[in-house]
């Protein structure tokens, strides 16, 4: 796999995590209806709590992810092999949403701290 497909596959889990917190209050908890959604959402909707936890995860890979975008587009102009570690990260990122979700704790925080690292080794290649 090339780093080019990575920074796609990293584009559409995050596309991924935009929907899946409204995907999982329509479809399993019915906290938010079809009509609600083409509304301007001036009324609040009481949310569930994996509604919540998944739009915490989405602005935790946001706060990332122009980081990542970042060196792997380096990596390409730059010719450093960083494939790796893109793909290490993608592993990190994509197992951190479900687990957030559950609320598993400690395995949250562990991957977070794995996805963080290689972002820290990928920006040490470029020394």
């Amino acid at each position: 796999m090339t780093i080019e497909n990575i920074v796609l596959i990293a584009c559409l889990l995050l596309l991924i995590q935009i929907f899946i917190p409204i995907i999982i209050d329509h479809a399993f908890t019915q906290k938010i209806t079809i009509g609600y959604l083409f509304t301007s959402r001036d009324k609040n909707v009481e949310n569930s709590i994996y509604f919540n936890r998944g739009k915490r995860a989405l602005s935790n890979l946001l706060e990332t992810f122009p980081i990542f975008i970042s060196l792997a587009l380096l990596s390409i102009f730059l010719e450093i092999d960083n494939t790796h570690l893109a793909l290490l990260w993608l592993v990190f990122r994509a197992t951190y949403f479900p687990i957030y979700i559950l609320g598993i704790k400690y395995a949250r925080s562990l991957l977070w701290l794995g996805a963080l690292v290689c972002l820290i080794l990928m920006g040490i290649k470029f020394i």
